[in-house]
């Protein structure tokens, strides 16, 4: 009889509770996919949010609502006033930041992102050079949905090893591990067009200056391995053999593929900071401008010396300028950390080491085969 009644009494509990369960079907969420921070005029935080619509009947594909308050959270709670749908955030995949939000101070909103348990950390995140609102409201021709235009220019992008990747806990690991600095990809728009122009260097929560899309790749070639990736070099013709044309391009431009890169850093003398930094490169020539003849090996050879002493000086400017910001995405404090014990570093320690530091740079440049030419 008890086991009877303790079976009866679970099955009363389990109809009360799923009654009063909060029903959650797609229907009922407004699933935000990307949201955007901008200042407004009196300082307060301007959110713009992209809404995914489920209604397959719906004229449009995404929702855009924006909203203003002293807080992120604040701001997501008015939006909630504007929507017929209860706002969630599971689904955001991409978190913009003005220029002016980042050059004062971005990390206590993406600390409260990395708050919200629903929130992924592979969310990306990413520097707007102007307005998110401007940006977000903007019209596609072949996208209706610019969350997912966005979203997947930057996927691609990370993925075919263009650019590094700076996702929610990428940004937020090197902000607070002393010796290294966060990056963010910078975003451009016109008439509908979002281009990737380079990257931010932030430095104590700021962006302190940026680089272009080459040298986000040379900085990409310093801090991680290769297997795809592609990029064009250009250097001056002189000392090849190459038929003179009146017509012809000033410059001997290239283009390398199939990169395959691996880079190594070490501490030379830690009393004044100085490093080593190693890189060894194996690429394959794709095109290239002029009628080069690349069966000839000493031509060949020649290329491989020009396109190495390139790739060294476009480092070393890159690192110069990474210096004279303040910010080092490169990572040079942690090799210091890990080289010498008892360091005791710190990020204002090492902000005041790093720009007296040196750095030799070493290319070790291969072409393992040539594609197609002219």
């Amino acid at each position: 009889m008890r086991k009877k009644m303790n079976k009866l009494i679970i099955v009363i509990l389990v109809l009360i509770l799923s009654g009063c369960a909060e029903q959650k079907t797609l229907e009922k969420m407004g699933l935000l996919t990307t949201v955007g921070y901008d200042f407004t005029e009196d300082k307060q935080i301007l959110a713009t949010m992209v809404l995914l619509q489920i209604d397959p009947e719906a004229a449009q594909s995404s929702v855009i609502l924006s909203a203003k308050s002293a807080t992120s959270k604040g701001a997501r709670n008015e939006a909630d006033l504007k929507s017929p749908k209860k706002l969630q955030s599971g689904q955001l995949r991409v978190a913009l930041f003005s220029e002016e939000v980042v050059r004062t101070g971005f990390i206590n909103l993406a600390d409260t992102l990395a708050r919200d348990p629903s929130i992924s950390d592979l969310t990306y995140l990413a520097v707007v050079e102007g307005s998110t609102n401007k940006l977000l409201n903007q019209k596609n021709e072949q996208f209706s949905d610019i969350s997912q235009l966005i979203y997947k220019e930057l996927d691609q992008n990370i993925k075919g090893e263009k650019i590094p990747s700076s996702t929610l806990q990428e940004v937020l690991h090197d902000f607070y591990a002393p010796g290294i600095d966060p990056i963010l990809p910078t975003l451009k728009s016109n008439k509908g067009i979002v281009k990737i122009t380079g990257m931010a260097l932030i430095k104590n929560d700021k962006m302190v200056g940026k680089i272009n899309a080459k040298e986000a790749f040379y900085l990409k070639l310093i801090n991680d391995r290769y297997k795809a990736g592609a990029i064009e070099l250009v250097i001056d013709k002189q000392d090849f053999d190459l038929e003179e044309t009146p017509e012809g391009p000033d410059k001997l431009a290239v283009v390398l593929d199939t990169i395959h890169s691996k880079s190594e850093i070490n501490l030379l003398s830690k009393e004044n900071p100085q490093f080593e930094l190693k890189v060894k490169l194996k690429t394959r020539l794709l095109e290239i401008n002029q009628a080069l003849d690349l069966k000839n090996p000493a031509e060949l050879k020649k290329l491989e010396k020009k396109l190495n002493e390139k790739i060294t000086a476009d480092i070393e400017h890159l690192i110069k300028k990474a210096r004279k910001s303040g910010a080092d995405p490169f990572g040079f404090g942690e090799i210091y950390r890990k080289s010498v014990r008892h360091a005791n570093l710190t990020t204002e320690k090492w902000h005041g080491m790093y720009p007296d530091s040196k750095v030799d740079v070493k290319i070790e440049f291969e072409v393992m085969r040539t594609g197609v030419v002219e």
